[in-house]
Formats: structure tokens, sequence, C-alpha cells
């Protein structure tokens, strides 16, 4: 999604970030959207929030908005996940069923309707567009299907398989946009040990095409915008097993790099329509030990750590950021007492005027002033 195409977005947005120069006071506040032990992965338009959260030995996916907070039940087992959300507010992911299957599922009209699989025991959907295109991986029931899920595309209550590159066992859709274009990752040639690599592809024409060059294995994407940029990860040549975020954009893999050049590790979760992009990026925490933090990259300033755009005495440390919308604000996970601390679902909200550091305290949207509803949450972007 790269850089002439960015520089005529950001110059022509009235909401454009400064640079790395000019971010020297917080940016965001910070807004609790999930309960303890819970992560953020997609956020719409509207700032509504889906995500997952962990209690009591189970996982359930859970959706924020501004009637407040709803966890979203289960398919009849155990855990559920919400992967993402449309304008609309339909929320997909994948839950338990009573038999002890996973299943992709979409969430609408307060209960999760189950999507099915494409022959085998068990599915996920990854993404859903603002036309209610359903896109995830599903099992086909094949002998090498024990392990390797199929790509799929759902509409009309028909779940389509995308099949893979060639002699590939497998491949998975993580994401469409609001044109239809769908992109994600498949495996190609036979099966190889100690590592099957994977590469980003798009599912277009009828057909699975990849991104990059053969070398570009252990890739994916895992966004697109409406403009078709889309992000992901590709190898990172220096930290074993390692990611760098790429921006991809008229067929050119632009490799955003890393915060950290010790740890040389980052990947890209999402991008928006002004073509800003939000991920993980490794730090080093301490000479022996690194962990991850959330990231901005918006184009102009390069990568940002999203800890240095929200004020530092407000205990937070944002360790993942999963979605953006086209307001900037910023599906994120954070914690207090470190990333090993107690972590919550936060959502980032612009400042649109930067306040003094005496009125930050009064912004930001702490713990104690939060009174959650305990419902189930799903999906958005």
């Amino acid at each position: 999604m790269r850089l002439s195409h960015l520089s005529r977005l950001f110059f022509a947005a009235t909401l454009a970030i400064p640079g790395a120069a000019a971010l020297a006071d917080p940016l965001y506040n910070v807004t609790v959207v999930g309960g303890l032990g819970s992560t953020a992965t997609d956020i719409n338009r509207y700032g509504d929030v889906v995500g997952s959260v962990t209690s009591g030995g189970a996982t359930n996916g859970f959706v924020y908005t501004s009637s407040g907070y709803a966890v979203l039940g289960t398919l009849g087992g155990l855990n559920s996940f919400a992967n993402a959300i449309n304008d609309y507010g339909l929320v997909v992911g994948s839950a338990n069923t009573l038999a002890g299957e996973t299943h992709a599922y979409v969430y609408s009209g307060g209960s999760l309707h189950d999507l099915g699989t494409l022959g085998g025991s068990g599915s996920v959907a990854w993404d859903i567009n603002n036309h209610g295109v359903i896109v995830g991986s599903a099992n086909t029931g094949a002998e090498s299907d024990s392990y390797y899920q199929q790509a799929f595309r759902y509409e009309g209550g028909t779940m389509t398989g995308l099949g893979a590159l060639p002699g590939g066992a497998g491949s998975d859709a993580y994401a469409v946009n609001n044109k239809g274009l769908i992109g994600g990752a498949s495996y190609q040639g036979e099966i190889t040990v100690p590592e099957y690599p994977f590469y980003a592809v798009e599912f277009r024409g009828g057909g699975v095409v990849p991104i990059g060059a053969s070398e570009l294995g252990n890739s994916a994407i895992y966004a697109l915008n409406d403009y078709g940029l889309a992000v992901g990860g590709i190898p990172a040549s220096s930290f074993p097993h390692g990611s760098h975020a790429f921006l991809y954009e008229g067929g050119v893999i632009t490799d955003l790099g890393a915060l950290d050049a010790t740890v040389d590790d980052s990947i890209a979760w999402d991008i928006n329509r002004l073509g800003q992009v939000v991920g993980t990026a490794a730090v080093t925490l301490t000479p022996d030990t690194y962990g991850y933090h959330g990231f901005l990259y918006d184009g102009a300033g390069g990568m940002v750590d999203l800890n240095t755009l929200i004020d530092p005495a407000s205990g937070w440390e944002i360790t993942d950021a999963h979605g953006i919308n086209g307001a900037q604000q910023i599906a994120a996970t954070a914690c207090r007492g470190g990333m090993f601390g107690d972590c919550y679902a936060v959502r980032l909200d612009l400042v649109s005027a930067v306040p003094e550091p005496g009125s930050w305290a009064m912004l930001v949207f702490g713990l104690g002033a939060l009174s959650l509803r305990r419902v189930r949450r799903p999906g958005a972007r």
C-alpha cells in the first residue's frame, strides 16, 4: 500500500497524524472495552470493538458498542472467539459445538449462527465485509485435511472452497474488502520437513495468485482496505522464525521493518482507508528478554511505538494493535504492570486537541471509571 499513494492520502486527510518528530505529546486516550484477561481483534467505523476474554477456564468472544458490552456465547461448547465485525454490527469468529468441534459462526440478532464446514469437522471465520461476505478456513474431510484447512468464501448460505496454490495441501482466507477482494495464504507443493512454507496470496479471478516471489515463504496477507492495499507478514532473515510487517500495493511489497533492530520482529494486522497500518513488534525489555508493543505506521513518520503516543503516567503498556478504522481509532490490548500484568482490550481514541499535562488525567478513561455489563463480543474493522 505504498508511498506515492499514501502521500496523497495523508496530505488529503483532515485528521492526518503528524510525523514521528512531532509526536512528543500524548495523542491517544485509552478506553477499556473488555474485562480482565481480554484482547481486542477488530474495530468498525463506529468504534465498536470485538475480541475475546478468558475467565474461569473458558474463553468467549465479546463485542463492545455504544450500547454496552456483550459476551457472545458459544455453539453449545466451552469456548468462542470473535475475529471481525462489519459496520452493520455482524460479528464472525469460531466457537465450540456441543459435539466438541470448532465451527465458524456469524453473530446477528443476539445469537450465533453456525456456518458449517466444507465437509470436514472444523472451520473458522476470519473476516466479514459490509455486504455480508465472510471468509475463513474449513476442513473438507480429505485425508490431508486433518491439519491443513482450505480457504472459503461464504455468502447467501453457501460456503465455497477457494482452492490453493498448485499442489498445496491447504490455504487460509484472512481478509475480504468491500469490493470482494480476498487475501490470505496458501501452502504449495509437497509437504516438507521441518516446515511447510506458506505464501501470501490473493483469491481473485477464480484462482489463487501469489503476491510475491517464491522465496517469500511463511508470508500471509492479514488485512485489505478498499483500495486493495494489503498488509501482513513476510520472513525476517535476521531473526529466526520472525517476520516483518509489509505493505503491498500495485504489485510492490514494501518491508515496514521493526521497532527494535536487536530482535527485529514485527507483523501488520490491519490497514484503514487512509493507508495507516497497525500491528505488533518486538522490543527489548532487558538485555536478556524481549516483549511486544503495538505500533502505528503512517507512511510519513514510519513505524511508531504506540506507547509513545499515550500518557506515560497512565500506567498502560500497549502490547498489541489489531484494528484501525477511518477515524483512526485503534483496537488494541493494553496491560498494567507490564505485558505479564493485568491485560485488557482497549480502544485508543485520537485526541483532536492535545491537552495540557494537568488535564490529561481527566481525559484518560481508566478501569475505575468503567462499569461493564457482562455480555458477548463480535469482531470489527
